[in-house]
């Protein structure tokens, strides 16, 4: 694997979030789904010294902040995920369904790539994102909705049955 390009095409993430974000912040967490047809991508950051994170769709309603410079970049952004996906391929190696980037803001930086198949257990984008939310960022349904709380109810009752395998 070409671990240059691949760091490149960390830095360039990390560089066109930061773009995006139109505030001083502690930390980002980024999700993206890549396959060969379509790709998915969203963010959430901590602005600076605040425990609510920000969606990265909610940026363009924020006062003062040029949606063409958004969407510029977030154009950007999924070109880059498009091209660390592409990167796996062209290196003989598996390629990633879905990935996590986290960064914050002294430089450190987590990457997982999952190789799961994202319909495995029959979760549309919708779902995998509520669940997502939820293990990432603690962020429960929206008023406490019954099918979004059955979802995150039979997630934890699923992992702990793979835990406890």
């Amino acid at each position: 694997m070409n671990t240059e390009n691949m760091e490149r095409l960390y830095q360039e993430i990390a560089n066109h979030v930061m773009q995006i974000i139109p505030e001083e912040w502690d930390k980002f967490l980024l999700y993206s789904e890549v396959d060969e047809e379509r790709d998915a991508t969203f963010f959430y950051y901590y602005p600076k010294s605040t425990n609510t994170p920000i969606y990265s769709l909610e940026i363009e309603d924020m006062e003062g902040v040029n949606e063409e410079l958004i969407e510029a970049e977030t154009d950007k952004l999924d070109n880059c995920l498009r091209a660390l996906w592409n990167e796996f391929i062209i290196n003989k190696q598996e390629a990633w369904k879905s990935v996590n980037f986290t960064l914050d803001s002294t430089g450190s930086f987590e990457i997982n790539y999952s190789y799961d198949a994202l319909d495995e257990y029959g979760y549309t984008f919708y779902e995998r994102v509520t669940i997502w939310k939820y293990e990432k960022l603690g962020i429960l349904p929206k008023d406490n909705n019954s099918s979004g709380m059955r979802l995150i109810n039979e997630h934890i009752k699923r992992v702990s049955s793979i835990k406890d395998q």
